[in-house]
This record gives structure tokens, C-alpha cells and sequence, in this order.
């Protein structure tokens, strides 16, 4: 009872009352810190004080529970092992920093150890970004919290939300359940922006397709070619000759945690020609404060009417990682989603996606795997229109979409 109580009273004196927070078993690890031995109370009692600062913002302006704080002691526990008190500082003003950061590791860790119900903490990520739908139904993000700069395309935390959703959205009417699955239905074009920016800012290449593929390599993310694009190669034509293919990793589960599944979920559409991304965030205008413009030229309806969009459930393609319970979530939450802004609803009334050819069609994808991109751009621009209806033709006579580079030299596959 003396050490307990010795403990106590040290306590008091080190941090003051700024520390008593709920329960002093949260503060234990403060106490068995091996401290470096120059350091008086003096440097060891501002370090505290500093750490309860941060907890006290944490819970009460960002709302986190006593769980998520918990793991972010966990957290910065390993960071109070420097020799210098300016390091120590400087540690802890870092991981702070990342509470702040949604998507980054700190972050991450707080909320997947949150114990709020799932639709509690997607709500809560809604409010540290601030997002709130505008007059023409876009999500704009005017929050205390920005996307971490660092959150990487096959990052944990995208897995965590995902599990979230499914979790919170168990039903056939999945996000059209409530205001909440509406504005998370929204926040996956922000999603596919960090996932963007990630790319461009962080490899390098002559295309956005030379750089993604830099990213897949270096993450150890396989690429999956082979879900249908004929949504994202919507024209005037439905006869046209395809301008898009798709891309969706990991393509198969990457996640290093039982209860994760990360397959398929981020998605670029990359142009057949020029290899560079097609987005709607390269038509849109961001101001200073980040507020997002989304009034764009008639030229860039394409942009917004071919754009990616990330995905909560799991699309098929030609793998098979999929759970029974698993394979109607990507119709219920991707497909069948709530109501978009009103510049893609325009977008896409003026431009069709074309029927596919097992909707007895006329599109056929041209890529299905990475050789196929290399043999279409080897085709003349002038011969593309006619290989291309060959192509199809062949396909339908075989009834399956196996790829460009699948002819052989007679044009057959």
C-alpha cells in the first residue's frame, strides 16, 4: 500500500492535476519509464504535462474514448525512449500530430482500438474532416482533420473502414440506409483523390501508369486488370472504340489482419492512349481553403463520368477470395449507392456506358492483362476502330473477353 500510495503522490507532483484523468492505470507505463538518469523532475514533470495536454484535447474536442486513448499511450509509449529532452519533445509532438492526420498509423491504431460501434466511428471520421454536402450534393471537407499524406492506396486503415462499413451496412439497402451511408457513399471520392496524389507525388515515370506500376512493385500490391470497364468508358457511342481501362489492388487480400480484407479496393482508370489517369479531380478547381469547385467545362464531363471510384464491397474479377457472405456487398454498397453530386449525375446522363457482351452488347474489354495494353498501343490510331471491331467480333464468336494481346497472328484466339 506505501509504494501504491508513494506512487500517488508522485504522480500529483509530476504532472499536477492536469493528469488526474478517469483511472491512474492509464498512467502506469509513466511510472515505470526508465527516465535517463540527468534528467531532473523538472524535465520529466513538463514531459508529463505535455502528455496530458494531448490526452485532454483528444477527448474532449476530438471526442476519442478511453480505448482509443489508451492506444495512443500504447502508442507514444515507445517514442519517450530518447536520450534528449528536446527529442522526447519533439517525439510527442509528432505522434500528436498524427491524431490529427486521418489514415495515419497513430490514427489508425486509435480507431480500430475505439470500442464505439461501427457507425459511431465512421461518424466520427465524417467530423474530424468535417465533411458536409453542399447545394449540389458534393461532399466538401472542411474539418480540424486532413488525410494523412502518407495514406498509401493498400494502407490498413482503408481495410479497417471497409470492415466498418460492412459491419454498420449488412443489408441489401446498405448505404442508402441513412444520412451517414449517404455522406460515406461521398467521402470515397476523397478516398480515390489521396489515392491519386499518393501515386503522382510518390513514384516516378513517364505516365501515371508507369508510376502506379512503380507503387505495386515497390508495396508489394498486385494489380488486377480483369473487372469489367465498360462504366468507366462511357461516350455519346456506345459503338465507339473503348478509351479506358480499369485498375483495381491489391488484386487479391493483402491485409495482415484476420478480420481485414483489402482486395480490390482502390481503383485507378488509366487512359489506353496517353497512359495517365482519368478523374474527376482533374477537371475540378480546389480553392485555398480546400473547398472544391465543381462547376466544370463540357470538355471534362468525361473526366467525371469515367472517374474511379473506390470500393467498399468487394469486386469480382477473376478471383476467387470471396466469402459467401461476401459476394453481394460490392452490389449493396458500390453499385446501388445513394444518390451522386449533381455534376456526375449530369455527366453521366450525357454520357452512356456501353452494354457488355454478356449483356448481349457491343463492349468488350481490351485489357485484361498487362500484355494487352502494350499490344492495342501498338495498333496504329488509324487502324484502331477496325482492330477493335475484329476484336469484338472474335469474341463474340468465342463468347469470352480474353484480351487484345489473346489474337494470335491469324486474328483468332
Amino acid at each position: 500500500m506505501k509504494t501504491k500510495k508513494f506512487r500517488w503522490a508522485k504522480l500529483l507532483v509530476l504532472g499536477g492535476a492536469g493528469l488526474i484523468w478517469q483511472r491512474t492505470t492509464e498512467f502506469r507505463w509513466l511510472l515505470k519509464q526508465e527516465w535517463p538518469p540527468t534528467w531532473s523532475w523538472g524535465l520529466k514533470s513538463s514531459i508529463l504535462i505535455i502528455l496530458a495536454k494531448h490526452l485532454r484535447f483528444l477527448r474532449q474536442t476530438d471526442h476519442w474514448d478511453q480505448a482509443a486513448l489508451q492506444a495512443y499511450l500504447t502508442a507514444v509509449q515507445v517514442r519517450v525512449s530518447s536520450v534528449t529532452f528536446a527529442e522526447v519533445r519533439e517525439s510527442l509532438v509528432d505522434g500528436f500530430e498524427q491524431t490529427q492526420q486521418v489514415g495515419s498509423p497513430i490514427y489508425t491504431l486509435m480507431y480500430e482500438q475505439s470500442r464505439r460501434s461501427a457507425k459511431q466511428k465512421l461518424r466520427l471520421v465524417l467530423r474530424h474532416l468535417g465533411g458536409q454536402v453542399d447545394h449540389a450534393g458534393f461532399l466538401q471537407l472542411q474539418g480540424t482533420h486532413d488525410l494523412a499524406p502518407d495514406l498509401a492506396p493498400h494502407a490498413e486503415f482503408y481495410a479497417a473502414i471497409r470492415a466498418n462499413i460492412w459491419q454498420a451496412y449488412p443489408t441489401k439497402e446498405g448505404l442508402n440506409a441513412d444520412e451517414l451511408g449517404a455522406r460515406l457513399h461521398l467521402l470515397r471520392s476523397w478516398f480515390d483523390r489521396q489515392n491519386l496524389q499518393y501515386v503522382r507525388r510518390n513514384f516516378t515515370g513517364l505516365t501515371d501508369w508507369e508510376k502506379l506500376q512503380a507503387y505495386a512493385i515497390q508495396a508489394h500490391q498486385p494489380l488486377d486488370l480483369t473487372t469489367n470497364a465498360a462504366f468507366h468508358n462511357r461516350s455519346e457511342d456506345p459503338e465507339s472504340v473503348p478509351q479506358n481501362f480499369k485498375v483495381q489492388l491489391p488484386a487479391h487480400n493483402t491485409a495482415n489482419k484476420k478480420r481485414y480484407n483489402n482486395a480490390r479496393m482502390a481503383e485507378f482508370i488509366v487512359d489506353l492512349t496517353s497512359g495517365q489517369f482519368v478523374s474527376e479531380w482533374n477537371a475540378y478547381e480546389v480553392d485555398e481553403t480546400g473547398w472544391v469547385k465543381t462547376q466544370v467545362a463540357p470538355a471534362d464531363l468525361a473526366q467525371v463520368a469515367n472517374t474511379e471510384s473506390l470500393n467498399y464491397g468487394i469486386p469480382h474479377g477473376a478471383y476467387a477470395d470471396l466469402g459467401k457472405r461476401d459476394r453481394s456487398r460490392h452490389q449493396n454498397l458500390d453499385v446501388e449507392h445513394p444518390a451522386d453530386p449533381a455534376v456526375r449525375r449530369q455527366a453521366t446522363r450525357l454520357l452512356r456506358s456501353p452494354a457488355t457482351l454478356a449483356h448481349a452488347g457491343p463492349y468488350v474489354d481490351l485489357v485484361k492483362q498487362l500484355p494487352d495494353l502494350a499490344a492495342w498501343q501498338a495498333v496504329p490510331p488509324a487502324k484502331r476502330s477496325a482492330a477493335y471491331a475484329h476484336y469484338r467480333q472474335v469474341c463474340q464468336q468465342v463468347g469470352a473477353v480474353r484480351g487484345y494481346a489473346s489474337l494470335d497472328k491469324t486474328g483468332r484466339i
